[in-house]
């Protein structure tokens, strides 16, 4: 009996052994409360993912987040269920650089919307009539971080108390400008509060909740370990980085600046309240600074972070031991709160219309490039509202190409809008014939257009419309290289149909989609005919489309023509093939890999080309073009010429909010030259 007896009794205790290491353990009420202390920093505080990740592997079970800027944003996606691999996750494929700006996803915004924000570098919106700046404060709104972070906590996104709704407590430290104090957050809205947290004064808008006007934590207690005991924190474990500060640094920069204020080793309270810890865990940030959001260097921090935590598991194991739950490794990961992450743009497929009534937008446009030179753009939106929702439009350009244009808009049902609109130009244009220049001249181009019926949705935009435009050549110089005939007035009428779809992610950068163009417009002089006959018909139609080969590397074939159907054709009616994007230097101009300047070609045209883009690194691209293009007057002899083949090579860097900084070199069968062109900006 007593063979049988030793065997289960043994079988009993390591039964009782195990249980009691097991995560149940963790809801024990006797047990010791946990909590970790996140700093700020910005891109430092990659570091706290690779912490976090050790301590999973250690066995301590979390039960409280205290967080700072950077840290509140890792803190509240841990304490709502997320994991080290889930968040490192997140810091991999965000994009940082469009996080920390208010430009809007692609696809929450109509064509029209989109045109405007691939022009802009810079929007502010004003509150006429009374009403108060909706944007007091700081240059960036940080709608982009509300709406992100919304929606990965969005389990969370009602009013809460974040030391009882949440499967971890939570809190995170605030500054108030109005009493210049530090306010712990611990319940309201878990997005305004992190937002509240990360509110780099001057930089991001203060955020309003009642009397108080909340910016970074890191302005009063970057490290708030002090904040962690006096929410009943038995155990304190801290992350924070350790930089090393040169005594004569001069700070010049703005990033530095941050750094400084943001509470490093030399700040005080911050070193005061490592006190409050019984494991501090300091990390090495040398070489990285808080702007460092490229995703090499955040795998780099969160690197420095699990090595740095590594190296403290004999205190982690001490730390085990002292909550009770014994020595070992390898405790099961949290469960998600969420259970998966994917694409936000793939969810969010409704229009968010940020418009307001009685609203004035302005907006800042800036570029160069070696054959406009400088040019800056100007434009300003009042949305008036009402029942019937009305726009005033009036945009400024200055440069070799200036314009001052007006537009008036109503939308009478949604997305359905009615309008009157007037631009003139002043145009100072080379022409060029096979690669030669040709012409050096200027014209005032004006044109009127009423829209008839306009649809504006989300992908799609369609406009039927009536149009005037007028040309007046001035000051034209001419050389043996010209083949031109250009009257010193021309000017027409127009009825015109367009149809757009886009659902491309990038204008400049496409990852995905598809975008396509037709349009049909029928031209007379006197609203029925031209020059005593019949008017003449352009006809333009363009498709694109982009397939990804791997996640950096994609290829976009492409397809367009225009052609041009009547007698007496004017000159300004005629084909105007190349340059770096459509309409650059006239409005019927289109773009053609391998062609830097604008030439006069038939009436019918036609051309395919494919380009090869490659991410090199980070925001760094690589495109290779490839053309084929055939023209001719005649549709039937269209193919009957050697057909134009073009080759392009460009290298960009996509800056985001100020776009592609770049250069290119084309070359043509047709010009038998090379063309160099560097482009600083976005495009307009």
């Amino acid at each position: 009996m007593k063979r049988f007896l030793l065997p289960i009794l043994a079988l009993l205790m390591i039964s009782m052994s195990v249980k009691a290491q097991t995560p149940e353990t963790a809801d024990s009420p006797d047990r010791k409360k946990v909590a970790v202390v996140l700093s700020g920093g910005g891109a430092l505080g990659a570091i706290h993912v690779g912490a976090l990740k050790v301590i999973e592997e250690a066995g301590i079970p979390v039960d409280m987040v205290v967080g700072t800027s950077m840290g509140s944003i890792v803190g509240a996606l841990y304490s709502v269920g997320y994991n080290s691999d889930d968040i490192a996750t997140m810091f991999r494929t965000m994009d940082w650089v469009e996080l920390f700006l208010d430009r809007s996803a692609q696809n929450r915004l109509t064509l029209n919307e989109r045109d405007e924000q691939n022009t802009y570098i810079y929007e502010r919106d004003f509150y006429v009539g009374g009403s108060k700046d909706p944007r007091p404060g700081g240059v960036i709104r940080g709608t982009n971080v509300e709406r992100v972070f919304g929606y990965y906590l969005h389990d969370y996104a009602d009013s809460i108390n974040f030391l009882t709704d949440m499967p971890r407590q939570f809190a995170c430290v605030a500054t108030d400008l109005v009493d210049d104090e530090q306010v712990v957050l611990t319940k309201g809205s878990l997005v305004k509060s992190i937002r509240s947290s990360m509110s780099i004064p001057g930089v991001f808008t203060p955020v309003r909740m009642g009397d108080m006007v909340l910016v970074d934590g890191g302005a009063k207690n970057n490290f708030a370990a002090d904040v962690a005991r006096q929410l009943g924190a038995d155990i304190v474990i801290g992350v924070k980085f350790d930089g090393v500060i040169n005594p004569n640094k001069q700070f010049r920069s703005l990033m530095d600046v941050m750094e400084r204020s943001a509470g490093s080793d030399v700040s005080r309270r911050s070193k005061e309240n490592e006190k409050y810890c019984d494991l501090l865990i300091k990390v090495p940030v040398t070489g990285y600074s808080s702007g460092s959001f490229t995703k090499k260097a955040l795998d780099s921090l969160m690197v420095r972070g699990e090595v740095a935590t590594r190296a403290k598991m004999d205190s982690l194991m001490i730390i085990k031991q002292q909550v009770g739950l014994g020595y070992g490794l390898n405790m099961p990961k949290p469960t998600h709160a969420i259970t998966s992450l994917v694409n936000i743009e793939d969810e969010e497929r409704g229009l968010i219309d940020l418009r307001k009534n009685n609203t004035i937008v302005a907006s800042i446009g800036a570029r160069y490039d070696n054959e406009d030179i400088v040019a800056f753009q100007l434009n300003g939106h009042y949305y008036m509202g009402g029942k019937v929702n009305k726009d005033l439009d009036l945009t400024v350009r200055l440069g070799l190409r200036s314009m001052l244009r007006f537009g008036f808009d109503m939308e009478p049902w949604k997305f359905k809008k009615m309008g009157l609109g007037y631009e003139i130009w002043y145009k100072y244009n080379d022409i060029f014939t096979r690669g030669h220049r040709s012409a050096n001249m200027s014209v005032i181009y004006q044109k009127a257009n009423v829209k008839l019926l306009s649809l504006d949705a989300l992908n799609f935009d369609c406009e039927l419309g009536l149009g005037w435009e007028h040309y007046h050549f001035f000051k034209g110089l001419w050389n043996e290289h010209n083949e031109m005939k250009v009257n010193d007035n021309e000017h027409y009428f127009n009825y015109h149909l367009r149809l757009r779809y886009n659902n491309e992610d990038n204008r400049y950068f496409t990852h995905r989609g598809m975008r396509t163009e037709a349009q049909v417009a029928y031209y007379t002089d006197n609203f029925a005919k031209w020059k005593d006959h019949s008017g003449f018909t352009s006809l333009m139609a363009m498709w694109q489309m982009t397939f990804p080969l791997s996640e950096s590397t994609h290829i976009r074939p492409r397809l367009q023509t225009r052609m041009v159907f009547g007698d007496d054709l004017p000159v300004t009616a005629y084909n105007i093939i190349g340059g770096p994007t459509y309409g650059k230097y006239f409005p019927q101009q289109l773009p053609l890999e391998g062609f830097g300047h604008s030439e006069f070609f038939d009436s019918k045209f036609v051309s395919a080309s494919v380009r090869l883009q490659q991410r090199i690194f980070g925001r760094h691209y690589a495109m290779l073009d490839a053309s084929i293009a055939e023209h001719n007057n005649k549709l039937g002899d269209i193919f009957s010429r050697k057909p134009i083949y073009g080759v392009q090579l460009g290298y960009y860097y996509n800056s985001g909010i100020a776009g592609p900084l770049g250069c290119s070199f084309g070359w043509s069968s047709h010009t038998h030259r090379l063309h160099f062109y560097v482009t600083l900006g976005l495009d307009f």
